[in-house]
């Protein structure tokens, strides 16, 4: 799916003060011992006693995951494009990573909190390698997605690797709810690819894929539902701005949850994590 005629101007569509990943508020970003003993043990596997305590009961953040499965020491150079206020970065720094880079065209201006640099820039201004570069539903919002991928892959160390997070085309969300499906976000989202189409796009740029998961959540399903009942994302009742005016019920809710994850593990997720 593509957008056929993009606007000239998108900032109009990235407002500071309501687009939901720009609340600018400048909490701190430094590590937290407990944190970082936590997340020695669950994605490195090591102070294994002090870990385990500390980890009981706990559910692991995806952010554990991607680092996991990403391999990265904590010195490793991490940038992520797209990265709105820089909420992931800062909770990267929480558990002990020290070298933090965020790029976001969008950005009102350029911030330094902690490890953390927020940069008002879009990832072709970049010449410094990285360890590992994140897109987490960022490419879908670029108007050249593959040069883009390239230009990704020109920055990474020899050994580097790229997560990207995107809504994929033809999936639960498309079938179930057609043009009320919250993954067109048009304009934001200018194209959103079938999974047969993304790895295309990366065989293309150079990259191997060595791994894939479906991360779709419940907000597909109750976003979705909104747009369909005439609810806009912001609105006072949605259930983005106040779960007490929502016309869900939390019932309702685990219900979504359930329904998307089996369709996750059928491998009809309406996001995927590459």
């Amino acid at each position: 799916m593509q957008l056929l005629n993009p606007p000239q101007d998108f900032s109009r569509y990235y407002p500071n003060d309501d687009y939901y990943s720009f609340n600018l508020e400048q909490k701190k970003a430094k590590a937290d011992p407990l944190r970082e003993a936590k997340a020695s043990f669950l994605i490195y596997d090591r102070n294994r006693f002090f870990g385990r305590l500390l980890s009981l009961s706990y559910t692991m953040p995806d952010y554990y995951h991607w680092i996991k499965n990403a391999g990265v020491p904590r010195d490793a150079a991490i940038l992520d494009v797209g990265c709105g206020n820089g909420s992931l970065l800062r909770n990267l720094a929480s558990i002990g990573f020290t070298n933090l880079t965020g790029i976001d065209p969008f950005i009102n201006a350029n911030a330094t909190i902690g490890p953390v640099k927020i940069l008002k820039k879009e990832i072709y201004d970049l010449q410094q390698p990285f360890d590992l570069i994140m897109m987490h539903h960022s490419l879908e919002h670029m108007l050249q997605p593959l040069q883009a991928l390239q230009k990704a892959h020109g920055l990474l160390k020899k050994w580097g690797q790229l997560l990207v997070r995107i809504p994929i085309m033809g999936h639960y969300g498309w079938q179930q709810y057609g043009t009320w499906w919250c993954g067109l976000d048009a304009p934001r989202h200018i194209f959103i690819p079938s999974e047969k189409g993304f790895r295309m796009l990366a065989h293309q740029a150079g990259f191997k894929i060595e791994k894939l998961e479906y991360d779709s959540s419940d907000y597909v399903i109750w976003s979705s539902e909104q747009y369909k009942r005439g609810i806009p994302l912001h609105a006072p009742n949605s259930r983005m701005i106040s779960k007490k005016n929502s016309v869900f019920s939390e019932k309702e809710i685990e219900h979504f949850k359930k329904v998307i994850a089996a369709e996750n593990q059928k491998s009809n997720g309406d996001t995927e994590a590459f």
